[in-house]
């Protein structure tokens, strides 16, 4: 899995670069490289630990950016001020540093990826709103955005058909195999953006594992022409849509999926208790949202590879670099 940090710490500025040939090197000056906070960050009218846990891709990181050919490895930062405000003027949110369980030999205490942040109040965004983001840091420019949340999508259908056993995935995560389709009523005056989440709970109605594609049953290409079911942790893993051109159209898909139970392996009991319910989270995203993402996939496309068109990053940070996303959630709930 890719990480995020690793084009949040990189401004795309043009470097200095030797090209080589059979017998020519061809050398570009660039001007310097003006450092800019980088951040990440989506407000959602989800309650605040459901995105931090569930969609852990949402939460705020915050770092500096650097040139394209500064070798040291990009990292967070923990001494920035980042506010939320509302459409009034009124602070909603602001964030504080965290510290969770990392790679460090000295505990507990060090970030395993430096620049994670957690809102302090727990504010969930209102359909409709607008919202300013600022954020700041010692020396650099403090940056801000303004976007609105999108109104609530409309789930007009979905349902999940199990296939028949249940195998064992290994290492005491068994799974089931079904068949998951969505539908979702869409607006014909607006073009819109969505993207698509599945979990699974417990008969308690409390988190019992992850909904993945079968990839063995329904193949490796992501079509992203077709909604289909992104990650709710990974921002590799985010397959945003678009209905520009079919505004009013029933938006659908169907894919073959597997429940992963995470509860871990118990040898006591190695049987996991019994999925309840089947969640399916449709997000209706903002425009910005939907191109970072878009340009996000494109430019993980081209890593490594000399000879790719450049792929830069959307952003709407401004005067920095990264996303200031929104994302308005509606819950479809299905028993097992």
């Amino acid at each position: 899995m890719k990480n995020l940090t690793l084009f949040l710490g990189v401004a795309l500025s043009a470097g200095v670069v030797g090209v080589s040939g059979c017998e020519t090197i061809v050398d570009v000056d660039a001007p310097p490289h003006v450092p800019r906070l980088a951040l990440s960050y989506t407000l959602s009218n989800s309650p605040a630990a459901t995105s931090q846990s569930f969609f852990s891709v949402r939460n705020l990181f915050v770092s500096t950016s650097q040139g394209v050919l500064e070798t040291k490895e990009p990292r967070g930062r923990g001494d920035a001020i980042v506010q939320l405000f509302d459409d009034s003027g009124q602070l909603v949110e602001l964030f504080r540093s965290k510290a969770q369980p990392g790679y460090s030999y000295s505990g507990s205490k060090t970030d395993s990826v430096y620049g994670n942040y957690v809102p302090v109040r727990g504010f969930a965004g209102v359909p409709g709103r607008t919202y300013t983001l600022r954020a700041s840091a010692p020396g650099v420019a403090a940056v801000e955005a303004t976007l609105t949340l999108p109104p609530v999508p409309v789930i007009e259908s979905a349902g999940y058909v199990a296939q028949p056993g249940n195998p064992n995935g290994g290492g005491g995560y068994t799974y089931n195999a079904g068949r998951l389709s969505v539908s979702i009523a869409d607006n014909a005056a607006t073009t819109d953006y969505y993207l698509t989440y599945a979990r699974v709970l417990d008969r308690q109605g409390n988190y019992w594992g992850n909904v993945a594609r079968d990839y063995n049953r329904s193949g490796t290409d992501i079509n992203l022409s077709r909604l289909q079911l992104s990650e709710p942790g990974s921002s590799y893993g985010q397959y945003p849509y678009s209905d520009a051109g079919s505004n009013g159209q029933r938006v659908a898909f169907g894919t073959d999926v597997r429940l992963f139970y995470q509860g871990g392996y118990n040898p006591n009991n190695p049987t996991p208790p019994e999925p309840g319910y089947l969640e399916v989270i449709v997000s209706s995203i903002t425009p910005d949202t939907y191109r970072f993402y878009q340009s996000l996939g494109r430019y993980y496309d081209t890593d490594g590879n000399p000879f790719a068109e450049p792929a830069p990053l959307h952003s709407n940070i401004r005067p920095g670099y990264g996303l200031f996303g929104g994302a308005t959630d509606v819950v479809y709930r299905i028993k097992l």
